[in-house]
């Protein structure tokens, strides 16, 4: 097949902070409403009781400790511990709510977004790197837990725990002083606004990294026998090091903001108390009602009062992580234009009449792969694809099962509109075995029935009629055997025979075989081909076609060259018209069994 739309790099960008976003997440959150305003009253509680250990704390120095009342320190005492106690419960349940609710809305949004990635058309997938989408799906949704878990609610309540505490302090001693001693906190806000701002941009760097390191992790992986095959183990060492700085970088930048303005926030936080204990010493001097309680119990508030302003920024930082994961699965969720397009047309029963009128198609502008291909395959009919290696073969029957839209032309399934079908409708009737089989790693049974409930006998009856019942009852455990990852247990000719039952165990109107390439054993060879002739009996069948024997049990042959269709006919027809065909013969099959060359 000719070269596809190249994979994009992962990248985001987005505001500092998209109340659009954040909008469609908590769409997420409606049907937890329950969870969701419990945690919000466990936040309300905790701001309130949060007022209550100053409190205690500084009657207990006033009229405890000042005075020697040791039985009143003991009461006071107990009134703390209490007060602890029940602080420490508030604050389990609170964690374990808004982590519940996070999980419950993640596994929400997961299986929504799964669920479109599998409706989405092939050129999606072509264009995306496997390693971004599961980044996405796994890395970027399980991110998004932090909205709730240490975002949105953690932050509510420490906005209300600072209110309150704000206000009981004006409350409970002087204005003045407390006004002095909170003086510092517009130097707070400009100092935690300009790490939001800076922040924002080194997690989006970060989260871009983690999605490049996935992708060339996932694909080298993957692709790691060609990788030994060239040599390439050293360059590409070299490269995941120069991908994997980059990640380190992009680290090291956020750490870098969080190791500045941390110690910025413990400085004010000390000036405030200076500011407290100085005016607070100054106005008792002077005869002022400012009792050791009172300063006790303000310092007190002070730093209860800079740990959730300390920890807001770090709250908020969380949140603009869950943000821009957010942002960039649910643009992947509200993807409409890599929507595989369906039509209304549904049969029960398909006679298999094929027709391609003045097809053209492409993957990228200007580069054509098909060219005005005209065919009509009258149904039951078996027809061969031939043609060199980017003919347009394989991107014809691709064309055939929906997953590309033709550019110009139409292609018809007993008269109607490709396009005109439900695509579920029309691919209940057709079956592909590739060249390159993929297997689930499971069982051969979950292979080839595709996790449908299939019993065994109709399995064995299958096997037994394609003459391959054989081979599966030499398999370690028959239909239990574990192919492993992509069948890697198995060898190319029997990864292919258990893609034949498959196909047949779906009973399709319509099969595409493209048949395999590689060098397969005599008795592999034998059972592939007793298999071909089960298959294609009695359905229409196109088939790109590498083995000669294939060929000659074709109805009717077609030659593809550079994308058109340069000829048709029988084999010996062709052969006598001494043109592409016949060339193709004289140089891969005279004297051969199978054709060696590759499909398009």
């Amino acid at each position: 097949m000719s070269a596809k739309t190249p994979p994009s790099k992962p990248t985001i960008a987005g505001k500092a902070f998209d109340w659009n976003v954040l909008r469609q997440v908590l769409k997420y959150v409606r049907p937890y409403r329950w969870q969701t305003t419990l945690a919000a009253g466990l936040s309300v509680f905790l701001g309130i009781l949060s007022t209550a250990r100053p409190i205690l704390v500084r009657d207990g120095v006033d009229y405890a400790v000042v005075s020697a009342d040791w039985q009143a320190l003991y009461h006071a005492m107990m009134w703390l511990a209490g007060a602890l106690v029940l602080e420490a419960l508030g604050q389990f349940a609170f964690i374990y709510a808004t982590n519940d609710l996070g999980q419950r809305v993640i596994k929400d949004i997961r299986i929504k977004l799964f669920g479109k990635l599998l409706h989405f058309k092939m050129p999606f997938f072509d264009k995306t790197p496997v390693g971004t989408l599961v980044t996405r799906t796994v890395s970027d949704v399980e991110t998004m837990a932090d909205i709730f878990s240490d975002g949105l609610l953690v932050i509510f309540g420490d906005l209300f725990k600072i209110v309150v505490m704000v206000g009981v302090m004006f409350f409970l001693f002087d204005p003045a002083l407390v006004a002095i001693s909170l003086s510092v906190i517009p130097l707070l806000y400009v100092a935690t606004r300009w790490f939001q701002r800076s922040i924002k941009s080194a997690f989006t760097d970060v989260r871009n990294q983690v999605a490049a390191l996935n992708a060339f992790v996932q694909e080298r992986i993957t692709g790691m026998m060609i990788v030994q095959l060239f040599t390439r183990e050293r360059v590409e060492h070299q490269r995941f090091a120069a991908i994997n700085t980059k990640h380190k970088d992009a680290n090291i930048r956020s750490i870098w903001y969080f190791s500045l303005f941390f110690p910025i926030i413990e400085m004010l936080s000390a000036v405030s108390i200076g500011l407290a204990i100085w005016y607070g010493g100054v106005a008792a001097a002077a005869g002022a009602a400012i009792s050791i309680g009172d300063l006790t119990a303000l310092i007190l508030f002070i730093n209860l009062l800079y740990r959730p302003l300390r920890q807001l920024a770090d709250r908020f930082n969380t949140l603009q992580m869950g943000m821009v994961a957010s942002d960039r699965v649910l643009k992947l969720i509200a993807n409409e234009a890599d929507r595989e397009p369906s039509g209304s047309h549904v049969a029960e029963t398909v006679k298999g009449h094929v027709e391609f009128r003045g097809v053209h198609f492409s993957y990228l502008p200007d580069e054509p792969i098909l060219r005005g291909i005209h065919l009509d395959i009258p149904a039951g009919e078996t027809w061969a694809l031939v043609g060199a290696t980017g003919s347009g073969k394989s991107t014809l029957v691709h064309l055939l099962l929906g997953y590309y839209l033709v550019e110009e032309g139409e292609i018809r399934l007993d008269g109607v509109r490709l396009r005109d079908w439900q695509i579920n409708s029309l691919r209940r009737h057709v079956a592909l075995v590739q060249q390159d089989v993929f297997l689930f790693s499971d069982s051969v049974r979950n292979n080839v029935t595709v996790y449908r409930d299939i019993p065994d006998s109709l399995i064995w009856s299958a096997a037994e009629a394609m003459g391959i019942d054989e081979f599966l009852r030499g398999l370690p455990g028959g239909l239990d055997y574990d192919v492993k990852e992509r069948g890697g247990m198995l060898s190319t000719g029997q990864r292919q025979l258990l893609a034949f039952l498959r196909a047949y165990l779906r009973d399709p109107s319509l099969l595409i075989l493209d048949e395999a390439t590689s060098s397969i054993d005599s008795q592999a060879e034998a059972w592939i081909q007793q298999a071909t002739v089960k298959l294609t009996e009695g359905r229409t069948s196109l088939v790109v076609a590498h083995r000669l024997a294939t060929i000659l049990k074709a109805n009717r042959i077609v030659v593809l060259d550079k994308g058109q269709v340069v000829e048709q006919g029988g084999h010996e027809e062709l052969l006598a018209a001494g043109g592409v065909y016949a060339n193709l013969y004289e140089k891969q099959f005279f004297g051969e069994e199978g054709l060696a060359g590759e499909s398009a």
